[in-house]
């Protein structure tokens, strides 16, 4: 195999593992992002639920 070749797959499976990185990333965020958001949900029925009285 040439230098050359082997430079550029070299430098393509860097670039996959990066892609790779970023997007277990994106994933990880946004689940983080959905329990934030369902929690303030949670908090926001709790705290309507105590303030108008349950009668």
């Amino acid at each position: 195999m040439k230098p050359q070749n082997r430079d550029g797959l070299a430098k393509h499976q860097k670039l996959e593992a990066i892609n790779d990185r970023l997007a277990r990333h994106d994933r990880t965020m946004l689940v983080t992002l959905l329990l934030v958001v369902l929690l303030n949900v949670v908090l926001l029925a709790l705290l309507a639920y105590l303030l108008l009285g349950h009668d």
